[in-house]
């Protein structure tokens, strides 16, 4: 890891007010709550970030760990910066209007998905 906590705590601040704002942890249940169950983009949201809470990524980070895939300072720094942005992008987003909120998840999913084709 090559960049300071200084740096990688308030990039972890953005990234917790994304994810508050539009639950980009549940980028595919968020939809399928949306359309398959009904919920409102909020209450999806806030059930995927439920879901996201409980200690179920222990099981898929295993084999990441024993292969040496796991960055557990830049983990453990970003996971402080989400904590506490997530928090503020989550009370901030509760003043928003419902489909502004879900053009932004959209645009979200749209500017990732686009970056992550044309990458090499």
């Amino acid at each position: 890891m090559t960049a300071s906590p200084w740096v990688i705590v308030p990039v972890g601040m953005l990234i917790g007010v994304l994810v508050g704002m539009v639950g980009t942890s549940g980028a595919i249940i968020i939809p399928v709550l949306v359309f398959v169950f009904g919920l409102s983009q909020l209450r999806a949201q806030g059930t995927a970030l439920f879901i996201a809470m409980m200690p179920i990524w222990i099981v898929p980070v295993v084999p990441y760990m024993r292969a040496g895939n796991v960055q557990w300072k830049l983990g453990i720094l970003l996971a402080a910066g989400v904590a506490v942005g997530s928090y503020f992008g989550a009370r901030w987003v509760q003043h928003i209007p419902v489909v502004a909120v879900r053009r932004l998840f959209a645009v979200v999913l749209a500017v990732v998905a686009v970056r992550m084709f044309l990458q090499r």
